[in-house]
């Protein structure tokens, strides 16, 4: 049985918040186009005079230009302190820096100081989603789609929902409604591409993905699903192509810990054993209690012909539990089994081998999906 492909997705994890957190950046920047009631300003319009520098503050934040987005919005801070894009553009740059002590104040703030922009509500709900409070979100994105049925941004936090609550058609639904009234969002591209790829329809997810990286060139994440997808399609030239791209982006908020193991398994694949070793030694030391990841790299170790190492990550992988059926049991058991007949510890090599051949193929493994 060939392995699992992996990756993070929308569970929570922390992988995963980075890359929700640039959702929040890239998203229109000022609320209902700078027009919000408040108390300061010329003509008691407190974003009098921020739109030029705040486009500008957008467009840096769209490529990732993090200190180019700060020093245009810090002085926007103090001359338009009640301007609610304002605001909400400095929520979206702490979450990017990683720091949601000040992040989650000022997403609040922005909702008070516009509390009928149904943009707002669907940013905090993203912010809420990738903080995993998904009651939250929940109410932010209700609220918001109450004031904007048309909200693209709402409608990703939506579409999010309900495909953590195991309704995907209703999710994919929500996020292609998102697409037609926003083709460049990039965050509803991401996530349809994910739904596409759990689902198998690679050359969709490829599609989705290749749209993702051309609006965010920063986004590791968006470039590993996108390796992979091309990978399952059969064309593994651009899917390396993918990945080395992804190499060379592959920080916050984007980082992917997975990046490393993904790459590896694809070059022991190939049969580039010493380009493989350093990534998939150094998704051993990220990701020590990752099944997957000790089972690749026992294959390597056994192609290198380094038994005793083979051994270590085989036994690893044996011991370390995988729900996700990712690498199911029987497929330790028949690498143990090889590397122990190496090691010429054939009473061992026997038993492995036994247990191969008389463990069943648990029923959902069958229809597993190729990552959690």
């Amino acid at each position: 049985m060939s392995e699992a492909r992996c990756h993070p997705v929308e569970d929570g994890r922390v992988w995963n918040r980075g890359r929700t957190a640039f959702a929040l950046l890239v998203g229109a920047f000022l609320l209902g186009g700078g027009t919000v009631a408040a108390s300061q300003g010329p003509g008691g319009d407190p974003c009098a005079g921020v739109e030029p520098a705040a486009r500008s503050a957008d467009q840096a934040l769209d490529r990732g230009q993090w200190a180019d987005a700060e020093r245009l919005l810090q002085p926007l801070s103090a001359s338009h302190a009640d301007c609610s894009g304002v605001v909400l553009g400095l929520a979206r740059l702490r979450t990017a820096r990683g720091d949601p002590a000040e992040a989650e104040p000022l997403f609040a703030r922005a909702t008070t100081l516009a509390p009928d922009d149904a943009n707002a509500h669907a940013l905090f709900a993203q912010y809420w989603l990738s903080r995993d409070q998904p009651a939250r979100a929940d109410y932010e994105s209700a609220l918001a789609l109450s004031l904007d049925p048309d909200s693209p941004e709402a409608l990703v936090a939506r579409g999010r929902l309900l495909g953590a609550r195991g309704r995907p058609q209703e999710a994919r639904e929500a996020l292609e409604r998102a697409v037609r009234l926003d083709p460049e969002n990039a965050e509803a591209h991401y996530r349809l591409g994910v739904l596409a790829f759990r689902g198998k329809r690679h050359d969709v997810a490829a599609t989705h993905f290749e749209k993702v990286v051309a609006l965010r060139p920063v986004d590791a994440l968006a470039y590993d699903y996108l390796a992979l997808s091309l990978e399952a399609l059969g064309d593994a030239a651009r899917a390396e192509g993918a990945w080395r791209r992804a190499l060379e982006v592959n920080e916050r908020p984007f980082l992917d810990p997975l990046l490393d193991y993904n790459y590896g398994r694809f070059l022991l694949r190939q049969g580039r054993l010493e380009e493989s070793q350093p990534h998939l030694d150094r998704a051993a030391k990220l990701l020590p209690d990752r099944r997957g990841v000790h089972y690749e790299r026992a294959k390597l170790k056994l192609a290198l012909k380094e038994y005793p190492a083979a051994r270590a990550d085989a036994e690893r992988a044996l011991g370390v539990p995988d729900p996700g059926g990712l690498v199911l049991d029987l497929q330790v058991y028949y690498l143990l089994s090889t590397v122990y007949a190496r090691l010429g510890e054939s009473d061992l090599a026997r038993k492995y081998a036994e247990l191969a051949r008389t463990t069943p193929i648990p029923d959902q493994a069958l229809d597993r999906a190729e990552r959690p």
